[in-house]
């Protein structure tokens, strides 16, 4: 594994792999035919991969590859396939999301080097931490983390930290964002997103607004920042985009880097969204993050196209050689070398006589390299006094090794590749018992409290009276947003533990090192969707695991019977999880009471609830709720479970009604994704 700091930079295609090993990138991003959070860009095929990968070697480019969508079942032995070509295509790395991938790729090819990608949502220490305990080597930050935030993971985490640096920022974290899913059946966690925040939502009411779009990251001028600090790679965003704007980007970059100035507003002119946003990694909290795409900034984007594509014309010259040349009175010989290969080449001509400064003259032949990856480094010179040898015989030595040594570097890394041993998984058929998560106490009817075989909620409700109460039962969620750190939340499980409560349910990777030796359940927001996911999940001692909502009931039956899972029965999804608000667009937090709503260009309405206000984060809701009471039978699963957040006591004691009836909802409800899946 290399040392260096490292500019990685999106390549949707060959084209824009180019662009950016031109102007200076040192590593690249890219997606193959399936399994990439990107499945709209044109990708790779192993052809093309494998070629990419000894085109980049052979100019000091590492590459990674993504493999960071979530899985199902019936894709495992596909995408088991998938690593081998990978693997065989002899790339730098994987980045990943699934705890299925992670095994696979494990088990398939144990020295390829794993990267945990941000659609892991990891923000705090105990995640990345985590991380390396098993087996990955770089942990790429949620886009949200603030530069202290940024300093100190990566002086403490002992992983290699990936950080963005520039493109697109979402508005949601990534890896918790389920609208594209929920309102168009194209999920964002399988590489499908329709882009649903940059479409008209209004904090107002029923107009058109962009309350939801961001403006573009750029923190170019804090790289020097992040070096020092130890970051190990700055990330541009940007698979979908073109060759200019990949040169763009990476040239400023690579001079930011060198610690020149480079032309903020050529940047901007390149791509932005009404300007550029620094919010996240400064800490700040304001709503000019918000923006769009603007017709102004879409003709300034034309305007500058000419002088980007100067930055690709030519190839960058990154890679230092040096060459030796020793004058014989027949034979002559130059040798190149890279400091691991070397080559020489015989010029068997006569030397003539001269009166001309011939050392200055073929040194300057020897640095003609324009048009090759190389540069000139150092030249030692053998050369006998008044003699030469014409410069066209050493020009041409010279383009010949310089052939030899581009084609020697065309390399592949190779790796040990095994067989993945699919271990048989039982289909389940049980019926599910009722389980119920409440955003407050007195939400909860008393009616059908011993209905319900658990009952979970928020850890922040510990000290209330309530909990004595319900203390036989109850699970306390550990809190979704940690930016803030986990000092609080520390305090909280260990109170817990002193009023006897060891049940707890974590909803981030990163809440796994807090919760060890406890009886532990997960959210549907660990985004587990196959059997091995979840058995990676119930090694890492997780004891009941809640599946995602964006798997079907056929993919439920497949998960393995010894493995306690949990069903999204009922509730209003959260289709986001933010640290920016689109409530502030219409007003400050001193004159917000923590609710919303956010309207659609449809006219429909989503509630916004409010966290913490400028320190903490809002989850937006879908407009309706998900329900299967009427269809429970069908839900092969351990326990089901019915999540109130915005609903009164009297709307929840109806619900539970009707679902232990079995009793039809009624109207304005939706079945997710239990039937037609999503693509």
């Amino acid at each position: 594994m290399n040392n260096r700091f490292e500019i990685l930079a999106p390549a949707g295609d060959f084209d824009n792999l180019k662009a950016a090993v031109f102007a200076g990138a040192d590593s690249v991003y890219l997606g193959v035919q399936n399994f990439n959070a990107r499945a709209s860009a044109t990708n790779f095929d192993w052809e093309t991969l494998s070629e990419a990968v000894k085109f980049c070697h052979a100019r000091n480019v590492t590459v990674n590859v993504t493999l960071n969508t979530i899985l199902y079942d019936t894709e495992l032995e596909s995408f088991a396939d998938t690593v081998k070509n990978v693997a065989e295509c002899g790339v730098d790395a994987v980045i990943l999301q699934d705890m299925a991938a992670a095994k696979i790729v494990k088990e398939i090819a144990p020295s390829l080097a794993r990267h945990g990608s941000t659609q892991m949502a990891v923000h705090t220490l105990e995640g990345a931490v985590q991380l390396k305990e098993m087996g990955f080597t770089r942990v790429i930050l949620a886009r949200e983390c603030s530069f202290e935030k940024i300093k100190y993971i990566t002086e403490n985490c002992g992983i290699e930290t990936e950080v963005f640096i520039h493109g697109a920022l979402c508005v949601c974290l990534s890896g918790q964002c389920y609208a594209s899913t929920f309102l168009g059946g194209r999920s964002g966690n399988r590489g499908r997103c329709a882009g649903t925040c940059r479409l008209p939502f209004s904090a107002k009411g029923p107009q058109e607004d962009y309350h939801l779009s961001l403006k573009d990251l750029c923190a170019v001028d804090m790289i020097k920042q992040l070096k020092d600090i130890g970051v190990k790679c700055v990330k541009i965003e940007g698979r979908l985009r073109t060759p200019e704007y990949v040169a763009g980007a990476v040239d400023a970059c690579r001079k930011a880097v060198n610690g020149e100035s480079f032309d903020k507003q050529m940047l901007r002119d390149t791509f932005s969204r009404s300007g550029f946003t620094n919010n996240y990694i400064e800490g700040k909290f304001s709503n000019d993050i918000f923006g769009v795409r603007t017709k102004e900034d879409s003709q300034r984007t034309k305007e500058v196209l000419p002088q980007l594509r100067q930055l690709y014309r030519r190839e960058g010259q990154y890679v230092p050689v040096d060459f030796a040349f020793t004058m014989g009175e027949t034979s002559s010989a130059l040798t190149i070398s890279d400091g691991k290969n070397q080559f020489e080449v015989a010029i068997n001509e006569k030397v003539q006589d001269s009166q001309n400064d011939y050392a200055k003259s073929l040194s300057n032949a020897l640095a003609k390299l324009g048009g090759t990856p190389f540069y000139l480094d150092k030249t030692e010179l053998d050369l006998m006094e008044g003699k030469y040898l014409p410069l066209a015989a050493v020009n041409e030595a010279r383009h010949q090794l310089v052939q030899q040594l581009l084609d020697a570097r065309s390399t592949k890394n190779e790796y040990e590749i095994y067989d993945y041993k699919f271990v048989p998984f039982k289909p389940r058929y049980q019926t599910p018992k009722l389980i119920a998560r409440f955003e407050n106490y007195s939400q909860i009817p008393q009616k059908y409290a011993d209905k319900l075989e658990y009952i979970i909620v928020p850890i922040e409700n510990l000290h209330q009276p309530e909990t004595e109460l319900y203390k036989d039962k109850i699970v306390l969620e550990l809190t979704r947003d940690m930016f803030n750190g986990t000092q609080k939340l520390r305090a909280l499980i260990s109170a817990a533990g002193d009023m006897g409560i060891d049940r707890f349910c974590v909803q981030n990777i990163g809440h796994l090192p807090l919760v060890k030796e406890k009886k532990v359940f997960s959210s549907f927001t660990l985004n587990v969707s196959n059997s091995v996911a979840a058995q990676q999940y119930k090694e890492l001692g997780v004891d009941f695991i809640t599946l995602s909502p964006e798997i079907t009931l056929e993919n439920i039956r497949r998960i393995d019977h010894s493995i306690k899972t949990i069903v999204y029965g009922y509730g209003y999804i959260p289709l986001m999880l933010t640290k920016s608000c689109p409530i502030s667009n219409i007003r400050s937090c001193d004159k917000c009471d923590g609710k919303g709503w956010l309207t659609d260009r449809k006219g429909v309405k989503m509630p916004v609830v409010c966290h913490g206000k400028a320190k903490g984060y809002r989850e937006i809701f879908n407009s309706v709720p998900v329900y299967m009471g009427d269809r429970k039978e069908e839900i092969a699963s351990d326990y089901i479970s019915l999540n109130f957040t915005v609903e009164t006591q009297q709307q929840a004691e109806k619900v539970i009604e009707k679902f232990i009836n079995g009793e039809a909802f009624g109207k304005d409800f939706t079945r997710g994704l239990y039937y037609k899946g999503s693509i």
